[in-house]
């Protein structure tokens, strides 16, 4: 069974988010474990949200939701 469409989309808010944090404190020469814990922070704390609301979202917005299931 495919993962629903909130669960996809939280993940990669989630991702997404962790990752330019990290990438920026990595590039900005803050290293350590201390920049891993805030990306991680900030992509939940963001993330979270903003794949619950881009979830809501796309099935408001779409027309052809739900989607026809065959089997």
């Amino acid at each position: 069974m495919p993962a629903p469409l909130r669960t996809f989309t939280v993940t990669l808010w989630v991702a997404c988010i962790a990752g330019a944090v990290v990438i920026a404190a990595l590039s900005l020469g803050w290293v350590g474990w201390i920049p891993f814990v805030v990306a991680g922070i900030a992509g939940l704390g963001l993330g979270v949200p903003l794949g619950i609301w881009n979830a809501r979202k796309i099935k408001r917005d779409d027309p052809a939701w739900p989607p026809v299931r065959q089997g």
